[in-house]
């Protein structure tokens, strides 16, 4: 079966991953019902994709055509340019940049940039995370060249003012001390540190307190022509805009970055699953627990086996069998979840739940119960037949913003989907066979691929 991989990570009702940081809340909710009456849910993609190249640096982007409304957005990322990219004394600075660069551009200060965006009804923003260093524009057709050239602004003529550097440290040194009164992102550094070690996917993303102390305008601006280059750009446009359109405003937006930006220079990491459980005491008034699997290539053959395999045991909310019976049966946990997660140098099954601390090891017990269950037994056809039918029909769900294709389009170059993989994807899952989700289940679900971290109290136990 010819297959390519589904950027799950970005693109799931809830990102499990994200910056080098696990999150564990994710929203209940009743699949069948999501997408029921949903017209979405009964549409295709009938707009081809086509792959642009500017005429002046031959820079390429995926374009989705759409004059429905008069909007225009466009999605890219600078691949490796994330916190990986930062070095000894950096950490923080990725994010740094990313926050103040959409401050203030050109000859305008911060009050003169955000007045003009509100004027022009532009949204303009920047973000990175352990991968990537990523952006995003929003316009209508009528203000679409004072946007892109505000864009190219930031890029080319970042302007870092004193005032406006303090500010965000004073907001990124506020975020590490939140760190300290959070305990789902307290046991997300933890797992951080246990699965990755001095990898830098086991670095706090936020950074460190001397780094961020330390930071200038110059390193901010260094970061940027070191980092954000052609030769590491991937470029989605979706929205009114025409192929002639997309290829000149490639040209005058990034065509003046340095061409080269950051190297691919980081290793690849499996994640250590060694021990079983690990139990960190804290005094809190509900235990939590991350569990982490090794996973599969976003590109490989037994991606969307795994994916549905997955799905069925816990990543459809209320119907997963794990809330089934943990949840729905015995009452034990408000959720629990699992999911996959895929980044440039590792692949994971990552899952959690929340309990109190006298339900935290039934809840376990029910975990690893459903895990081993998947893995020994794999899913019945009538469960394949609703998990499918549910990931065709509320695929399209996702797109119900021009802003969410212009994003699919970076991933789709990005992750090597194709550029029919919008019209694709749902053959893809359409194909799978109950054999080969039972063959995924009994590689991936297996209790020495799990690894389950907990904070809360254990003492007693």
């Amino acid at each position: 079966m010819n297959k390519k991989g589904v950027l799950f990570s970005v693109l799931a009702a809830a990102a499990v991953v994200s910056a080098g940081v696990f999150y564990f809340s994710r929203p209940a909710f009743n699949a069948d019902a999501l997408v029921k009456n949903s017209e979405l849910g009964r549409q295709g993609f009938l707009l081809p994709v086509t792959e642009v190249v500017s005429p002046q640096y031959k820079i390429k982007a995926y374009l989705l055509t759409d004059t429905t409304n008069p909007i225009v957005s466009l999605s890219f990322v600078f691949s490796h340019a994330g916190t990986v990219a930062e070095k000894e004394g950096q950490a923080g600075l990725s994010k740094m940049t990313a926050a103040l660069i959409s401050e203030a551009a050109g000859g305008l200060d911060s009050q003169a940039f955000k007045e003009k965006m509100e004027n022009y009804a532009i949204s303009l923003g920047f973000g990175a995370d352990g991968d990537d260093f990523s952006g995003r524009l929003l316009t209508t057709k009528e203000f679409a060249p004072i946007a892109f050239d505000m864009l190219r602004q930031t890029l080319t003529e970042p302007r870092v003012d004193e005032a406006d550097l303090e500010r965000i440290r004073k907001q990124m040194l506020a975020g590490l001390e939140s760190q300290n009164e959070d305990p789902g992102q307290q046991l997300g550094l933890i797992a951080n540190r246990t699965l990755f070690g001095t990898h830098p996917y086991g670095r706090n993303p936020l950074g460190k307190k001397e780094d961020i102390e330390s930071f200038t305008p110059r390193e901010v601006k260094r970061f940027v022509a070191d980092n954000l280059g052609r030769s590491n750009l991937i470029v989605g446009l979706a929205g009114d805009i025409t192929a002639e359109e997309a290829g000149r405003i490639l040209d005058e937006v990034f065509g003046s970055l340095p061409k080269r930006g950051a190297a691919d220079e980081t290793p690849a990491v499996t994640p250590r699953l060694s021990g079983g459980f690990d139990a960190h005491d804290e005094n809190l008034p509900q235990s939590m627990a991350f569990a982490a699997a090794v996973g599969t290539r976003r590109n490989a053959d037994d991606f969307y086996p795994l994916y549905i395999a997955n799905y069925i045991l816990g990543g459809s909310g209320l119907s997963s069998r794990l809330n089934l019976v943990a949840r729905e049966k015995e009452g034990l946990t408000y959720g629990v979840y699992t999911g996959l997660s895929v980044s440039d140098k590792t692949e994971m099954i990552v899952g959690g739940f929340s309990s109190t601390s006298g339900n935290f090891n039934r809840v376990m017990e029910i975990f690893n119960e459903e895990w081993n269950k998947m893995g020994a037994e794999g899913v019945s056809a009538e469960e394949l037949e609703e998990a499918k039918n549910y990931l065709i029909a509320s695929y399209n769900l996702r797109f119900a913003d021009i802003s969410a294709i212009a994003e699919m389009l970076v991933y789709m170059q990005k992750e090597k989907l194709g550029i029919d993989f919008l019209q694709e994807r749902n053959r893809y899952v359409s194909e799978v066979t109950l054999d080969e989700v039972n063959r995924a289940a009994a590689r991936y679900f297996t209790p020495d691929n799990l690894k389950i971290i907990g904070l809360g109290n254990f003492k007693s136990d």
